[in-house]
């Protein structure tokens, strides 16, 4: 800040500054004289605009104002309109996020598609390994009968028969 506070004395009237810069203006015009001199100056020309009587339009005037704002937004061209209209879009955050997520859908699910991620992966079945597996878990079960076990069996080394 500088060491004096005379830029800073039509913001602290108007209550728009913040408590450490209030302070801060507050001792400043305790000990500065030719600050509190324009402060004092700054709040005597507040106190004769206040005493003027509130202005009054002409007859018509919002009327006029109305028309001429409504031909300003008419002669707009059509894609300002549009831009406008996106911008405002935009500004909700929910259409935010929808439109992220279906850009994330339209773009990676292609390539994720096309890379083979999604689709089912290729393993060589080894269908005797499988038949074998099953069978020995449903040997020790009731419904396995005879030629289940005579199944499992065969795949053992053949022995001569005596």
């Amino acid at each position: 800040m500088s060491p004096h506070v005379s830029d800073r004395l039509s913001e602290y009237m108007d209550g728009a500054l913040g408590v450490q810069d209030v302070e801060r203006v507050r001792a400043h015009l305790d000990t500065c004289p030719a600050c509190l001199q324009e402060y004092r100056g700054l709040q005597d020309v507040q106190q004769l605009l206040r005493g003027l009587p509130a202005p009054h339009p002409r007859e018509g005037f919002m009327e006029r104002t109305h028309w001429r704002l409504a031909r300003e937004a008419a002669a707009q061209p059509a894609r300002a309109r549009f831009l406008s209209g996106l911008r405002e879009a935009f500004a909700v955050r929910p259409f935010r996020v929808a439109l992220v997520a279906g850009a994330l859908v339209v773009v990676a699910l292609p390539i994720v598609w096309m890379t083979g991620s999604m689709g089912p992966r290729e393993v060589p079945l080894d269908s005797d390994a499988y038949v074998r597996h099953y069978v020995m878990l449903s040997v020790d079960r009731p419904l396995a009968d005879e030629a289940t076990s005579t199944f499992v069996s065969s795949d053992l080394p053949e022995q001569p028969i005596r």
